[in-house]
């Protein structure tokens, strides 16, 4: 072969590579970016802890009317299509054929008292986590791909919530920012130094006033709130308001949320990364929490 032509056919071999390197890491990366919190996702994972955490004592009834369409609202990522259901706790020893919703009547009575996030059973992976967690999704414009979004999250996350009558009277939730992950390891890095994660490892948020409970929420369907209270990020505290979505399943409270917040406002710089032409300057603060009494 003429020494032209092998250098010809050397660079096609070469291009080749490269596109299909190329094509692999667009593939890698945009699938990489789990769904927004969503209800539903939050139920399901609540009923799989009831599971996992007492086995044969609940028994899962089917939501029939309109509790179906109640108990968790349509749309959002992540929503699954299936039967609507929900869980009943049946004692040992009891007959649990004879369970049903009207048998077991949870009053504003029972859950009463304190919670903590429940931060132990589940499991927690940047694609597929099914117990507590809270994160972060930011808007980029990557180089040869495009828009994507970027979202990081970490599972270990505590709290409390205290519950009073008809009201929810406090809220005190702590997120390690240290072990935030994303879906490159490079991209960890960088988002944990520009939210000074090293000076100041924790993000806080604490309820600053208090929330009505609404009668659905002892009756097993969604309900949603606008809880106000105060964030800490990288040392400096704003006042937010939450907007959240919750549900009592069996004996776990499932809630979510997300507010957005100014980067800016948490002296908080946008990472700088060769492979990101450009990124908001605010972005979606998320969880997904499940609560157990104390």
């Amino acid at each position: 072969m003429r020494p032209r032509r092998r250098t010809v056919v050397t660079v096609v071999v070469l291009l080749v590579i490269v596109a299909a390197a190329a094509a692999f890491g667009v593939w890698r990366v945009l699938g990489s970016s789990p769904e927004e919190v969503s209800l539903a996702e939050a139920v399901a994972d609540a009923e799989l802890v009831q599971e996992d955490a007492a086995p044969g004592a609940t028994t899962t009834v089917a939501a029939t009317g309109d509790e179906s369409s109640d108990a968790a609202p349509e749309g959002g990522a992540g929503d699954h299509d299936r039967d609507q259901e929900y869980v009943v706790v049946v004692p040992e020893g009891s007959d649990a054929d004879a369970a049903s919703p009207s048998d077991d009547v949870v009053t504003i009575d029972d859950i009463n008292g304190s919670w903590n996030v429940d931060a132990e059973t589940g499991s927690f992976t940047l694609e597929d986590a099914t117990g507590s967690f809270a994160g972060f999704r930011v808007d980029e414009e990557l180089a040869s791909i495009g828009a994507f979004t970027a979202v990081g999250r970490t599972g270990d996350v505590s709290g409390t919530m205290e519950i009073v009558s008809e009201h929810v009277t406090s809220v005190e939730i702590e997120v390690d920012l240290t072990t935030l992950q994303t879906d490159d390891r490079r991209r960890d890095g960088a988002v944990q130094r520009a939210l000074g994660a090293s000076r100041h490892p924790t993000a806080a948020f604490s309820l600053t006033e208090e929330l009505h409970i609404e009668d659905a929420a002892v009756s097993g369907t969604a309900i949603m709130l606008s809880a106000p209270g105060d964030l800490t990020v990288n040392g400096i505290t704003r006042p937010v308001v939450i907007e959240i979505e919750a549900q009592l399943v069996g004996s776990v409270i499932a809630v979510v949320g997300s507010v957005e917040v100014t980067f800016a406002d948490f002296d908080v710089t946008v990472p700088q990364v060769p492979v990101v032409l450009s990124a908001e300057d605010h972005g979606v603060m998320e969880f997904q929490l499940l609560f157990r009494r104390r």
